[in-house]
Order: structure tokens, then sequence, then C-alpha cells
């Protein structure tokens, strides 16, 4: 039998292992005999012998039967691995092993493709399933949004049919979709009969693109056949772009004319309303009268505004004007004889002068006025037949009935606060006579200081006027002046002589007013008004700082002192050198500036306190 390459290859390899196997197992023999102390006879020899040689039978006979059993398989191997044993002859193993690893490459890739194909087609298969998901969420979505804007819709009809408005509803064209059975009915028409926004509105197509561009919140609609009505557009987008416009228009002008009304009357109240917030916190009457006619000018925008109060010589005396124009505004003074403002406030009347035909007789002024395309109005300041003054007002515009009612509002508001500031101008004066015959009781004891309290206070008012101070503290001021030595009455006579002076009297003063309840600043005026400025003859610890109002009666108080030690010659004083050492020290030098600037600007008003002339009411508070 002739072997192949292959087959000697195996055959070789069987043998190779067959003659270790004997050897090593000889050897191995061989070791144990050597280590053994058995003795070995002739017998043992053969019986090892026989053993190596049925082993190497043995391996002959199982070689022999491996190759029957490749020979015999060797067809099957080469169809397994996809090889033509008639075309091919193996003779190599590693022929035979490179095809197989090449076929199991082949298969390994035929597997990832396997593989990678049913990864897509599972990633394909959860991608439809979502698709699927998705798409059955929409279209019950879709179904939903369909049912509420069919709800909507429904809605919609039923609410435009109870409302009392016209209401219609055009496509981005113009084309009517929908309108309520009030439009039908105020058209005349029938729901089928209206196709465009033609039908309805007598307007051109230029005039409808306007629809598309704005809204408009407040129109006037004119209808086919002549009809005019107020009313209001809405467009509706579907994704910013115009899908419908919405109209609503009343059945009539009423509403317009109603909501027209009921604007003004807003606008008239809000007129009045801010006039009485400016005059109501005032207490002087020429903030008052400025401030309201200011506001009456802005709010109404008038040519000119103006208030005029009746003085003792019976004459309208100008006390207030504004406006954006004051070329028609009169001369201060304005006698009450024939003139339209003297008669307005003579008779207690409004009196509206439009135009040449409503004057009353030849007036000049308002001849000119009218001529130049303006209106007058004269309106008195009155309140249970008190006149007050007249205010005027020269309009652009003409007067009508409801511009006269808003005006004779304002009148009456002004007229009020003018009272409520005439009654607390005599309330506080008649306060401040009171508190000077209170304090006279202090002056009289001395013959030579007699009028003392009233001049400090006289002095406390100039000095405080030119520290621009608001109205209410200058009266404070004054009132500290006045009281500054009431603490005095405690003592006998002599003691109100300066040279007596009692060192405790500020303080017994302020203890015998503080329940009457002044401010603290006039109590701290009266206590501390002996206090040096550096305080260096103070005795009481807590006292930081001369008061502000203790600072001024200090140096009104000395001055007057001073005057008269002195002399009463109001042009020869010598004060201001006199104490130049004592400035920082006794004196504050900002009030010593001032008293210098008095005594050189203010000489008249001195002299007339020093001549005990009598100070006019206005002046004095």
């Amino acid at each position: 039998m002739k072997l192949s390459q292959f087959e000697k290859k195996i055959l070789k390899s069987i043998l190779l292992f067959s003659f270790s196997s004997i050897v090593l197992s000889n050897l191995a023999l061989y070791i144990i005999i050597s280590n053994t102390t058995l003795a070995i006879n002739s017998q043992h020899i053969k019986t090892i012998i026989t053993v190596v040689l049925a082993l190497f039978l043995l391996l002959a006979i199982s070689s022999y039967w491996m190759m029957k059993i490749i020979r015999r398989d060797k067809a099957s191997m080469y169809s397994l691995l996809g090889v033509d044993s008639s075309d091919v002859t193996i003779t190599e193993f590693d022929e035979l092993n490179n095809i197989y690893l090449e076929k199991l490459k082949s298969i390994n890739l035929l597997n990832q493709k396997y593989n990678e194909q049913k990864e897509a087609l599972r990633k394909l298969h959860t991608a439809v399933s979502r698709a699927q998901y998705n798409y059955k969420e929409m279209n019950n979505e879709l179904n939903a949004k369909k049912n509420e804007l069919e709800g909507l819709k429904e809605f919609f009809k039923k609410a435009s049919e109870k409302f009392a408005s016209m209401i219609w509803i055009t496509d981005y064209q113009g084309n009517i979709i929908y309108t309520n059975d009030l439009t039908n009915k105020n058209l005349d028409g029938k729901k089928e009969d209206l196709s465009t926004i033609f039908d309805i509105l007598d307007i051109s197509t230029v005039q409808f693109d306007l629809f598309r561009k704005r809204n408009f919140q407040s129109m006037l609609f004119h209808f086919v056949g002549g009809k005019k009505a107020n009313g209001r557009n809405l467009r509706i987008f579907d994704k910013e772009s115009i899908k419908y416009i919405l109209f609503l228009s009343a059945t009539s002008n009423q509403e317009s004319i109603m909501n027209r009304t009921y604007l003004k009357k807003s606008r008239d109240l809000h007129f009045i309303n801010e006039i009485s917030k400016i005059i109501s916190g005032q207490i002087t009457i020429d903030t008052t009268l400025q401030d309201a006619i200011e506001k009456i000018a802005f709010l109404g925008n008038y040519n000119s505004c103006s208030i005029r109060l009746i003085n003792e010589s019976d004459e309208l005396e100008l006390k207030a004007v504004s406006g954006y124009s004051k070329e028609f505004v009169m001369r201060n003074h304005v006698p009450v004889a024939n003139s339209h403002i003297g008669y307005a406030f003579n008779e207690n009347k409004i009196v509206i002068l439009n135009t040449l035909e409503d004057m009353l007789f030849e007036d000049s002024h308002i001849k000119n006025v009218i001529l130049n395309n303006r209106k007058v109005a004269y309106i008195p300041l009155t309140n249970y037949n008190k006149n007050l003054g007249v205010m005027a007002i020269v309009s652009d515009y003409n007067f009508d009935s409801e511009s006269i009612i808003l005006l004779e509002s304002i009148s009456i508001n002004v007229t009020i606060a003018l009272e409520k500031i005439l009654l607390y101008d005599r309330l506080k004066s008649n306060y401040f006579k009171t508190v000077e015959a209170f304090v006279t009781a202090t002056d009289i004891k001395s013959e030579r200081f007699n009028g003392h309290s009233r001049r400090v206070a006289l002095i406390c008012k100039m000095i405080a006027e030119k520290l621009y101070l608001n109205s209410g503290e200058v009266d404070e001021i004054y009132m500290a002046g006045l009281l500054h030595d009431v603490g005095k009455l405690s003592f006998s006579d002599n003691s109100l002589d300066y040279y007596f002076d009692i060192d405790q009297h500020g303080s017994i003063g302020r203890k015998m007013v503080e329940r009457v309840g002044l401010k603290k600043d006039i109590l701290d005026g009266i206590e501390y008004h002996h206090l040096n400025f550096d305080l260096s003859n103070s005795k009481n610890t807590n006292v930081n700082e001369q008061p502000y109002y203790a600072q001024i009666i200090r140096i009104a108080n000395d001055f007057d002192l001073y005057m008269n030690y002195d002399t009463t010659n109001i042009n020869l004083p010598n004060f201001i050198e006199d104490m130049k050492p004592l400035v920082g020290s006794v004196y504050s030098s900002q009030f010593m500036r001032i008293m210098q600037d008095i005594l050189v600007n203010n000489k008249e008003k001195l002299y007339k306190i020093y001549q005990n002339e009598v100070i006019d009411e206005k002046q004095l508070l």
C-alpha cells in the first residue's frame, strides 16, 4: 500500500509517539528497578520484554486502524471543506488547515453581517413601533383638538347670538364665512345673501386692506344702505399668517355716544380730582392759586388761565396766571365797573363769550380777544353768596355746556380752598395775638424792655426768611421768639431786667408751655436761647450742640438788648463790629452774617420795629 505524504506524516507522528512512549516506559522501569531492594531474575526480564512487545504491537495495530479511518473519511472531509477531491490533491496538512481557516473566516464574516442586519432590523422595528405610537398619540390629540374646535365653534355661535352686537367673520380675501342673526336682521338680508364684506360695508378694496394690516379698537363703519355705527375688528392668525378677520359693531351710534360721554365724564372727574389734590394740602393763598391754575391750564390745554381776587380798593387783583400764552391776560388790577369780568363778579354769574354776539356791552378787551379767534369764560369764585374773585379762561375752542359745568365744579373747589386758607389765616392771626397778649405780661413789668419779646420774634422771623424756610417753620421760629422769656413770669419784678436775669428762666419757660402741644424745636429754642454756640456755658451734659432755633433767638435777643442799651437809632448800631470777637464762641457765624445782611438791606423794616409802628398782619405773620 502506497502512502501519501500526508499519511506518511501522520504515521511518522504515531511511530514517534509510540517510540517515545516505549523509551519513557523502559526508563521508568529502569529507575524503579534501580531503586528497589528486590532481586531481579531472568523471569522478570522476560515478563518485561513481553509487556513492551505487547505494547508496541498494540500501537502498530492502532496506527493501522487510524490510517484506515483517515482514508475512509477523507472524501467526507474534502466535501465538508468544500474541496473537490478529483481536482485537488491535498498533500500537506498546512494546506488543509489554511482552507479550513479561510472557510472559518468567511463564516465569521457572514455571521457578523447577519448580526449587523439583525441589529439594524431591530432598530428599524423599534423606530416603526415608536412612529406607530406617536402617530396614534398625534391622531388622538388631533381628534381631541377637532372636538375642542367644534365645541368652540358651537360655543362661539351660541355666544355671538347672545351679544347685543353685530358680528361677522371673513377670510383673508374678505369672503364672509359667518354672520350672527343680529347682523342679518339689521342689514335686512339673509345669511345666504351675504357673500363678501362688500355686501355689509360700503368700503373699497384699499379700505378693506387696512383691516388686514392692523386691528382697529374703535372706528365708524359705513354700512351698505347708509347706516353708520361704531365698531372694531380683530385679526385671527394661524402660524403667523392671517386666516380670519372678526368684526364687531353696534347696531347704532348710541353705544359710541355713551362711550364718549363716559370717557368725558371720567376725564372731567379726573380733572376735578387733580385740582382737589393740589389745593387740599396748601396753607397759603398764593401757592394754592398758582398750583391750581397751572394744573387747570395744563389739563384743559387753555390759551391762558388767571385768578383774580377782590382787594380793598374794589379791584380784581391778579393773583395767579398760567397757560401756553399770556397775550390776552389783562393788567394786574382791573376795576369791577364797565367790564365783563366785573359783571361776572357782581352778578355772581358765569359769563361765556364765544362770539361778538355774546358780548353784553362794549368791552374793547373782549372784542380784541374774540377778533383774534379766541373764546373767553369768566367763572366767579363764590360760595354761599360770598364772592371772593373771578377765574378767567381764554381758549382756542368754544365753551359748551359740559365744559361750563366742569369749570363751575373747579371754581367751587378753588373757592372752598380759599375760604379754608382765609379761615386758617384768621385763626393763626388770632392765635399769635393771644400769645402776644400773654407774653406782654412779661414785658410790661420792665418799662425799659417793654415790647422785647415781640421785637425778638419779628427779628427771628426776618432771619428765618433769609434762610428761605417754609412758612410753617417761619411761624414756629416766630412763636419761639415770642415765648422765649415766658419763664420770667415766675420771678419778682426786678428779675425782668437784663442784669438781673435768672439762668433757669429758659428751662422754667419750657415747663410752663410744653403741655400746650408746641413742637420740640420751639421748646428747645425757649430753653436754650442763652446757651453759647460753643456750649462753653452749658451745664447740661446731655446737650451736644446749641439747637437751631435757639441760635436764632440768641442773636435776635442780644441784638434787641444791645439796641435798648446803646441806641434806638437804627442807622447807628455797632452790633456787628462789637460782637465780632464772640463769633464762633457765643454766636453762629452763619447767623451773624445774616444779621449783617439785615442791617444793610432791611433797615426800613427794622426802623418800623423800633419806632413801634404797627406792622401789617401779612408782613407780621
